[in-house]
């Protein structure tokens, strides 16, 4: 895969992922790789914005700790690759249970919620996908 990439070039990354701890739907992204600047930011917000604004499942209050400038694990995929690229790259993670902000008390997270939000995702690409 890693070669391929390297062929072909990578405008844009999405690591998607279920975390066992946090009940919510977040994304974390690569401010703390070496190469961070205003343009990555640019993406970052306005790829939040747009899913803020087409569904309720997702959030920005919860989630992972921001890397310190420079910090980055640059073993994880979505910094190595944020990094190597210089595009917007995040992990996207969903709960394994159940979403605190939308609970469902018969169904939880289910697979239909996770298939909705991958369609809510594509409106979050289309907010983005002319600065790639």
């Amino acid at each position: 895969m890693r070669e391929r990439m390297e062929q072909t070039g990578v405008k844009m990354c999405l690591d998607i992922h279920g975390d066992e701890a946090i009940p919510y739907n977040f994304v974390a992204g690569c401010e703390g790789i070496p190469s961070y600047d205003a343009r990555m930011a640019d993406l970052e917000d306005r790829f939040k914005r747009a899913l803020l604004t087409v569904t309720p499942e997702f959030q920005d209050e919860h989630g992972y700790d921001k890397d310190a400038p420079g910090k980055a694990n640059l073993t994880v995929g979505s910094n190595w690759i944020g990094e190597r690229f210089k595009c917007l790259s995040y992990t996207v993670e969903m709960p394994f249970k159940d979403h605190n902000d939308h609970p469902d008390p018969d169904f939880g997270w289910s697979p239909a919620r996770s298939q909705a939000f991958g369609r809510d995702m594509l409106s979050a690409i289309l907010g983005v996908v002319d600065g790639l």
